[in-house]
This record gives C-alpha cells, structure tokens and sequence, in this order.
C-alpha cells in the first residue's frame, strides 16, 4: 500500500487546487528553496494529526478561505491489510475498487460540513478525518477513525535540520527499533538468567509489602466486604526496556548521545540507519504488513558525489518494499532515475504562490538517459553547454541514418532549418583554418554555439549569451519530440 495521490486547498504557499498523483517506487521533489517541496511532507502530517488551520492555511488568503489536504492510499493489498489489522476493519466498506487496484480516500478539512450519515446529521470540521464512501459518493467520518487514521501507515522523517530524537527512537514501531527487534531474541538463556533475577528481587519486595497487603486487605474488608489484595510485579516485555534505550556516538574518544553530536553527525547517522534497514527490511517480519514511508527532506545535505550514489542505491533497495519521497537539489541524486518506478515533480514560486507541475520523464536519450545536462535542464532549469552538446549530437546521429552527408555541418544545418523552421542561417561564423586564415560562413545558431564548444582554441567568434542557449536548446527539444513520437 501506498500514497497514489494527493490534493491540496489553499495549503501552505498553494493557492486553490492543487493534485498530485505518485508512484510506489521513489518520488523525486526539485525546486527552488521556499517552493512547496517540504509542504507535501507537512500535507501527511496534517492529515494524521493537524487540528487547526492557522499553521497550515496559504498566507494573504480571506479568512473565510478554508484549507484542506486529501489523500488517496492504493495497492492490491489494501483490503487484505485492513481485515488483519487491528481496529481497521471499520474502513471495510469505504474500500474503492477500480482495474484490480483497491484505494482509500482520506482528507482532512478546516471547512465545516453538514452531512447525513447513518440517517443522522452530523457536522465535520477539522478535528475529523473523513472518508470517502463510494455507496453514498460523500465524505463521512465513522466512529473511531479520528483514532485509528494514523494506523493506515506510518512515517519516517528526515528533514533538512535533523530531529535524531525521532530517527534514532529505538521503539518498536520506528525504523531503528525495527532493526533492534528484527535481530533480537527475547528468549535466550540470558533473558532467562535476567526473568529469574527479576522474579527473586521482586519476590523480596512483595514479601516486604505484605504487611501493606494485609493493612489494605483490612480496610477494604471494613467497607466493602472480604477483599484479597496483592502487589503484581510481573516482568515486563523486553520491548519496555529497549524504549529506554539511546544511540552514543564516540567522538575523538568521548562518548556520548547522539542527541548531543553536531548537525552533520546526526545526519550521517540518520542515513547510516536507513541504509542498514535497507539491508535487512526483506528479513523483518513481524506479522503486520502496515507500509512504512519515508519523506527525505535535502539527504544530499554533508555528502560527496559519490556517497549520494551509495545512499540513492540503499534507497532503492527501501524502494523494493517501501514509498519514498525525495526533496532535492542534487542531480547525483537523479542521476538513476527509472519512469517506470520514480515520479518527478519540478516547484516553483510566481508571485508568492507555489506551483508544481509533473516534468517530462528523464528518458529523452533512451538507453543513455538521464544525462547530467538533461537531469540539470528538467529538474533545476539549469541551461547548460553540455546538454546543448547531448541534443545537437543526438539529433545528427539519428539525421545521418537518414542520409550520410548530414555529419557535414552545412548540411546538417539544412536538416535542422526542415524539421524545425525556427531555425534559420542567421548566425555568421568565422571558421579558423590550419594555416592561421579565417572563412566566414552562416549556420544556424545551434550550429553556431556546437562549433564554439567543440573549438575553444578559435578566439574570433563571439561568446554564446544565455538567451541564444536557452533559444536554441529549446528549438533542438521540439525536434527531439518529432524524433521520439
């Protein structure tokens, strides 16, 4: 199971509508910083525990304005899930069922609803979580679920300025205490030496308190009748003990907590944890099969080029089994973007309102995609010579299967003049010989700027301006769309 889509209303920095739709697999968020990335993280707190609106609602809005978050959760095993997990199975009956896949869909509103519901009106505000029921096409909230959303599935945050508390938590419902449980075995012969010790230094306590027993025994006696009373020390279960339990780092020969380290070292410890419960999530097994997501806010953040690429391989081996949502400004950390299992969505601001729109799936190379000029133009907006260079070389390969003489620039330039008539002989370039002469030419201004970047030792041209790249790879691009239809 996992989150298909969500929509936002007026949420932090979106005005109005706003939908996105998700993978299984890696979700991939880019953009400028104060975008809206993050504001997909805070839509999955807000439905699992937000109760006001002021925190989350768009600023400069109306105050009538209302401010919602809707989630759909899918997958084949959603109602198998639902029948085996405990208190779930009031969502029976909201289960939506379209081509195989079963969805449910969950939001949570600051705007107040008046609806009939089991014959009896009800009111719903933003205290409620709702459910969609299919059989009566409206949001409801049944009795409980207020309670039980968060059962559905559980999160894992890291954020840019780390909170280890919750990434190091050793419960047994955090990622660390899954990795402590999944090894551990609560009855070894030392969990026996300890159960003996308990019961022996507890037994002498409660023969201690014995004569507290029979005080209290006799005054229950007085007032409500022959009472036995008894302390109960049983032993408690090893999970009690290990929530107690921390994470010490050794520093230059100190030890101490993980709460007390740096920034930097938090952080790597954060990763270090995914990346081993990548290694052994396939072996936990603990008999609930409630999804385990994780929202990754800048993981780049005090890593080299090449430990992003180690720590984006651990995630896609998390990826197997878990959803994972990516806010980034690393193209190391796209560099091994599949379309069949990653979805990419690119933010941007435009007059203080944040927008965000699905980009074009990093394939436009086939086999060789993504490219670091490709990744960098779709992703970032970052125009680039290389990815001018990718594109020229591409489309002359692909013209030349066509007719051979097209590896020759002139003509090509005719090629390029066919297939896209914005493009036209307007450039003027000036063609350093061997023997030190120049030769004057027009080209188109792709082939222009091709020949400035393949020529740096040719001084006598002008240098390509921002505006011409721009224009050119986007002219090059409504090519690539005719050769890739």
């Amino acid at each position: 199971m996992y989150i298909s889509k969500i929509k936002l209303h007026n949420f932090r920095g979106f005005k109005g509508d706003h939908e996105f739709t998700f993978k299984d697999g890696i979700n991939f968020l880019v953009g400028n910083n104060n975008c809206g990335k993050t504001s997909l993280f805070r839509a999955v707190d807000f439905i699992q525990s937000g109760k006001e609106a002021n925190p989350y609602i768009t600023k400069d809005l109306d105050t009538a304005e209302f401010v919602s978050v809707e989630m759909e959760l899918a997958g084949k095993d959603l109602d198998s899930f639902i029948d085996s997990a405990e208190g779930l199975n009031k969502y029976r009956q909201y289960i939506i069922e379209d081509n195989g896949l079963k969805m449910l869909r969950i939001t949570r509103s600051s705007e107040e609803t008046e609806i009939i519901q089991n014959k009896k009106p009800k009111t719903l505000t933003i205290k409620n979580v709702r459910v969609f029921n299919p059989k009566t096409n409206q949001y409801e909230n049944p009795v409980g679920i207020d309670n039980t959303v968060s059962a559905l599935f559980e999160t894992q945050f890291v954020w840019a300025d780390i909170n280890i508390e919750d990434v190091a938590d050793v419960s047994k419902t955090k990622i660390c205490g899954r990795i402590i449980n999944s090894v551990i075995n609560n009855r070894n012969e030392s969990w026996e030496e300890f159960a003996k010790a308990h019961a022996k230094a507890f037994g002498d306590i409660q023969n201690q308190l014995a004569p507290i027993e029979q005080t209290l025994k006799n005054k229950m006696s007085e007032q409500y009748g022959n009472t036995e009373i008894k302390f109960n020390f049983s032993l408690p279960e090893l999970s009690d003990f290990l929530k107690f339990g921390t994470i010490n780092l050794s520093d230059d020969g100190i030890q101490t907590t993980s709460l007390e380290k740096g920034t930097g070292m938090q952080r790597a410890l954060a990763l270090a944890i995914i990346q081993v419960y990548a290694e052994i999530a396939s072996k936990i097994n603990d008999g609930v099969t409630k999804p385990l997501i994780f929202f990754l806010d800048e993981p780049e953040t005090f890593l080299h080029p090449e430990a992003q690429s180690r720590l984006l391989e651990a995630l896609g081996k998390i990826a197997q089994s878990s959803q994972i949502f990516i806010a980034t400004h690393s193209p190391y950390m796209l560099r091994s973007f599949k379309s069949d299992s990653h979805t990419l969505y690119s933010f941007s601001k435009h007059q203080g309102v944040n927008s965000a729109e699905a980009s074009t799936e990093l394939n436009l190379f086939g086999e060789s995609s993504p490219t670091w000029g490709e990744i960098n133009y779709r992703a970032f907006n970052v125009v680039s010579y290389e990815f001018h260079d990718e594109l020229y070389g591409f489309i002359q390969v692909h013209a030349i299967d066509e007719n051979e003489d097209y590896y020759k620039p002139k003509d090509f330039d005719q090629y390029l003049c066919q297939k896209n008539p914005n493009f036209a002989l307007d450039k003027k370039y000036k063609h350093l010989k061997s023997d030190g002469s120049i030769s004057e030419y027009d080209t188109t201004i792709a082939t222009y700027i091709r020949n400035v970047i393949h020529h740096p030792e040719n001084p006598n041209n002008a240098k390509v301006s921002v505006e011409d790249l721009e224009k050119s790879i986007s002219d090059l691009l409504l090519i690539m769309e005719v050769i890739n239809k």
